[in-house]
């Protein structure tokens, strides 16, 4: 039976990746994003693959978009066995030069659009005894980036939202993980970059300088689709993700280290922080 899957943030980076794997390996594929092109450029690339991509474009931010969309994908295919919530984004500032457009734009993409697409597909998943839901958080989440104050947070929130979920949908057939990827090199960087204080080349050469020791996201997507049906809660795809999770979520002094000697001054310099 083919499964239907529904990937959020598809239109580019990680979220793009899964999708095309996902189809790859004969899923039918909900990708959604707000770019229509880009996710046409994604349909007409995976024409030809054993799964399906269908696109759905919108903005997930818009409750009313997320009802529509669940009941539009549940009326065409009667269920839905995966849901990866990967869409976010993420601003680089001190919390005092976040613009409040900001703190409340990550917050109701990166946790609440996320949770309320969650709750819109357990009543069939349970009705079904069968579904899986990703949520894709960060690895802030055990090393928490300086000047990301809010992005951290609604990672923050993935986690634990994640985490309690986990246990109410105990013997229900439906179970939920958490994937922290580390920095990855991606078109997430752009928006994160755009400041006043930065012009269009400085914003240019700072995304560089900090997503250079970043990772190609298509790893990162293949390790999470490898562990598609995974039992355990925690995925962590690659290196950093593992150190955070076993070593510095236990032994804070060296984040706290870390952040004080290297991170603070240099993303200073980067953004123009005072």
């Amino acid at each position: 039976m083919v499964n239907i899957s529904i990937v959020t943030g598809a239109s580019s980076g990680l979220g793009r990746d899964m999708a095309k794997l996902l189809c790859k390996e004969d899923h039918i594929v909900y990708a959604i994003a707000r770019s229509k092109d880009k996710l046409l450029e994604l349909q007409k690339e995976c024409s030809k693959e054993k799964g399906k991509i269908k696109i759905i474009s919108g903005d997930l931010t818009d409750y009313k978009f997320r009802k529509k969309l669940i009941n539009q994908i549940l009326r065409q295919d009667k269920k839905i066995d995966y849901l990866i919530n990967n869409a976010g984004f993420g601003k680089l500032a001190s919390l005092e030069n976040t613009e409040l457009k900001d703190i409340e734009g990550m917050y109701a993409l990166n946790s609440i659009a996320l949770q309320h697409l969650t709750q819109l597909v357990i009543p069939s998943m349970k009705k079904n005894k069968k579904g899986r839901i990703i949520n894709i958080a960060s690895v802030v989440v055990f090393t928490p980036p300086v000047y990301f104050t809010t992005y951290n947070a609604t990672k923050y929130a993935v986690y634990g939202f994640s985490r309690t979920l986990m246990y109410e949908l105990y013997n229900t057939g439906v179970s939920v993980s958490v994937a922290f990827p580390s920095r990855m090199k991606t078109g997430f960087w752009k928006p994160a970059f755009k400041t006043k204080r930065l012009n269009e080349k400085e914003q240019k050469l700072s995304r560089e300088k900090f997503s250079k020791i970043g990772s190609s996201s298509l790893p990162v997507a293949k390790h999470i689709v490898k562990k598609l049906d995974t039992k355990r809660f925690h995925i962590l795809p690659g290196f950093m993700p593992r150190l955070g999770y076993y070593l510095l979520r236990h032994i804070y002094f060296i984040g706290d280290w870390s952040a004080k000697r290297f991170m603070i001054p240099n993303i200073k310099k980067l953004t123009k922080e005072k």
